[in-house]
């Protein structure tokens, strides 16, 4: 059994999703997948006197699909496991009430909330008497396979408990009967938790993702290979949120038994890249069947840097649109560009989300060009509030509308107009590199600015400036900047915390409070600087960061019961934040 089947990053609007890996036992739930075939449930026999026992069984198992109160001490249990007793409760029985609330809930909300006070070693017991029950049918082999699965569940659960040596011989029993398991075909559709970096609860089924294209009478592609760089945010191992590069590779190969072109991302991804994956393929027929140009027995294989990163989310259409527009083509892409944005079937490039971070990871990847959705201007901003002007100088940013624009920017050769206002911007900022800020209040300076602006209005790295220059730049994060920045910074504290509650125990009490008092220091470096509607989570934030810092000062479970209420205030003002219209438009892109 694969016991990584799960272990994936949360999505939102970013390239990787998001749930992040250090708040994935809290963000990412599975649902199982209901229609696969592990047993004939019409073929389970519990005997005539076994009725009590499958209630018992089915009820074990849905309670271990919702979530253990926190006041249940060592009640959390992975999301894995969670999905797993899931599905095998409602092959037992679909129509058990306990199934179908625990199930609705969590396709929902990515949470369930059972009765309080339910134990471990009672639900492992009521499991074991199941299983007994359904072994007395010696010859009914969906029996032997039900209770393989639920012995394996039972173990999962609690490896100590006092049945555990009778379940271990049952399952090596079992498996001398020939008897196997395999969770694997058991996933489905990903729910998650909303948080900031996923705030509306965003998912989809992991898996492969392949499309198909009719088959044209060109001879061949014009370019067998291409390669472009997608923005991501990806989670660090201290938990934080920060921006990065990441290379996306496209390969079109013959193959004899494909008919038309077959576009196929060769790792497993959500259903919203496999949406944006539907849109490209749309976009590219209306664009090149009409000419001609579609071939005949091509697959085009799509990788991702890290081949083995599970990802999703809108923000990678536009770069591969691009990168797959240009085996069309035959025209090379500009290494030093990097884009990020999703993308309609006629070619339009839709807002996303963490664009300041994003920029920063282009940047750290010496990126010379960055493209971004035009609905994203505002956010560009956040660079120049938190960063100054020097982001602006080392890097072009440019909004883009629809594929044209992005076309434009991210050719190898580029037209001579596009060339040379790149050229007259890189000339204007090495002058303000060297001559340092005093250079802006040069009149030429500015007017050379304003000649980048004229020819090229989508310049938003030459717009930013002059506005800086003219005293019109804003001197707060945007809706969407504050939102990103507040979580990120707080994001290894959010998960400590969670986990401190649902364990009831304040664990590595040294890192703790070091990384605390370090998010603390980041999110005061935010004073001033966030939008006026953010004010009280930034406080609330700060002040959770602060308890953390600080510690139990008297006993344990006076200080747990702090964390609760600081973290349910967080929430509060959370959800009054995702209710806002105005942050619900600019969050959603």
């Amino acid at each position: 059994m694969n016991q990584n089947l799960l272990r994936a990053l949360a999505l939102s609007s970013l390239l990787v999703l998001p749930g992040l890996q250090a708040q994935e036992e809290d963000s990412l739930f599975y649902l199982p997948d209901m229609e696969a075939e592990l047993f004939e449930t019409g073929k389970l026999d519990f005997g005539r006197r076994g009725t009590f026992d499958k209630s018992g069984l089915v009820a074990a198992l849905a309670r271990i699909a919702s979530d253990f109160d926190p006041e249940e001490k060592n009640g959390s249990v992975p999301n894995l496991l969670r999905s797993n007793a899931l599905g095998i409760a409602g092959r037992i029985n679909p129509d058990a009430k306990s199934f179908k609330t625990t199930y609705e809930q969590l396709e929902q909300d990515a949470e369930a909330y059972g009765s309080s006070g339910t134990s471990k070693d009672r639900l492992v017991g009521n499991i074991y008497r199941g299983i007994r029950t359904l072994l007395k049918e010696k010859s009914n082999e969906d029996n032997k396979v039900c209770a393989a699965y639920c012995v394996d569940v039972a173990l999962r659960l609690q490896p100590d408990h006092q049945y555990s040596e009778d379940l271990e011989k049952i399952q090596q029993d079992l498996e001398q009967d020939g008897i196997e398991i395999d969770w694997d075909q058991l996933q489905g559709k990903a729910v998650v938790k909303e948080t900031p970096w996923n705030p509306f609860g965003q998912g989809g089924r992991m898996e492969p993702r392949r499309e198909k294209m009719p088959a044209g009478k060109a001879e061949g592609l014009a370019s067998n290979q291409s390669s472009v760089v997608g923005l991501v945010v990806v989670t660090l191992g201290s938990g934080k949120h920060a921006g990065a590069a990441s290379e996306i590779i496209a390969t079109a190969l013959r193959e004899e038994d494909v008919k038309g072109v077959e576009f196929k991302i060769d790792q497993k991804v959500g259903d919203m890249m496999g949406n944006s994956l539907k849109s490209i393929r749309d976009y590219l027929r209306v664009t090149y069947e009409p000419k001609g140009m579609v071939p005949d027995g091509y697959q085009v294989s799509i990788v991702f840097q890290d081949r083995d990163q599970r990802v999703d989310g809108p923000s990678a259409g536009t770069a591969m649109a691009l990168m797959l527009d240009s085996l069309f083509s035959g025209e090379k892409l500009d290494g030093g560009f990097a884009c990020t944005g999703g993308i309609t079937p006629n070619g339009k490039v839709t807002s996303i989300g963490g664009v300041a971070a994003k920029i920063r990871g282009a940047t750290r990847r010496k990126c010379t060009i960055v493209g971004v959705p035009e609905g994203n201007a505002k956010g560009v901003n956040d660079i120049l509030v938190l960063d100054g002007i020097q982001q602006l100088l080392d890097i072009q940013v440019f909004t883009m509308k629809d594929m044209d624009e992005a076309r434009a920017l991210s050719r190898a050769e580029k037209d001579k107009d596009v060339q040379s206002t790149l050229d007259d911007f890189k000339s204007v900022a090495d002058v303000i590199a060297d001559q340092g800020e005093a250079a802006l209040k040069n009149t030429r300076v500015q007017e050379r600015l304003e000649e980048v602006l004229k020819a090229m209005p989508n310049h938003i790295s030459a717009q930013l400036l002059l506005d800086h220059i003219r005293g019109e730049a804003p001197e707060r994060l945007s809706v969407g900047g504050s939102f990103h920045e507040i979580d990120s910074r707080s994001s290894a504290v959010f998960s400590r915390v969670q986990r401190t509650m649902f364990r009831e125990k304040f664990s590595d009490a040294d890192e703790a409070r070091s990384s605390a008092e370090e998010a603390r220091e980041e999110l005061e470096e935010l004073d001033g600087k966030i939008h006026e509607k953010f004010e009280a989570y930034h406080r609330a934030a700060l002040d959770l960061c602060r308890t953390v810092g600080k510690g139990p000062e008297g006993s344990g479970k006076d200080f747990i019961s702090d964390l609760k209420g600081k973290w349910s205030r967080i929430n509060s003002i959370r959800k009054k934040l995702r209710d806002d219209p105005e942050i619900f438009e600019e969050i959603r892109g």
